[in-house]
């Protein structure tokens, strides 16, 4: 009896299908990041990159705030206790960056000026008192920029 017992419960154990994977659903964030990511530098339209560059940089402020986080703790121990940090398995802030050049970059090829300027200070902001490529780049690209307009106001 207790055969038939076991024999039924391996079997029916390897027909039933395997749970359902959840992780899937943590890695629910990082696919769409890296989608968006990989969407803003490959497209050549500049309203695609920007909606990649508004939700990397929405991605970027997750966690952030203090209001975020609630853990049920006596009032002695709460002061003890920091928030969690949001942990990525990449570095939003350079993707973001990467994202933000190339849409400055689309911006300036396209004529509108004033949206690569924004960009492109905003990479510096971002970046400040770093010596980073970014912000390398996003001061080659300002001074172009400013160049550029100069020359052409005095060309008029």
């Amino acid at each position: 009896m207790v055969g038939l017992l076991s024999s039924a419960f391996l079997i029916s154990g390897c027909t039933t299908p395997p749970p359902t994977q959840t992780t899937d659903a943590r890695d629910g964030g990082f696919v769409s990041l890296w989608n968006a990511y990989g969407d803003c530098k490959a497209t050549s339209d500049l309203a695609k990159a920007t909606a990649n560059l508004d939700q990397l940089r929405s991605a970027g402020g997750l966690g952030q705030g203090k209001d975020e986080f609630i853990l049920p703790l006596p009032n002695k121990l709460a002061h003890l206790v920091s928030a969690p940090t949001n942990r990525v398995a990449v570095d939003v802030r350079a993707m973001t960056s990467a994202c933000a050049l190339h849409t400055g970059e689309l911006a300036l090829t396209q004529g509108y000026l004033e949206v690569a300027r924004d960009l492109f200070v905003s990479i510096i902001k971002l970046h400040e008192g770093q010596n980073s490529y970014y912000a390398v780049r996003a001061k080659t690209l300002l001074a172009k920029l400013e160049q550029g307009l100069t020359i052409s106001f005095n060309a008029r």
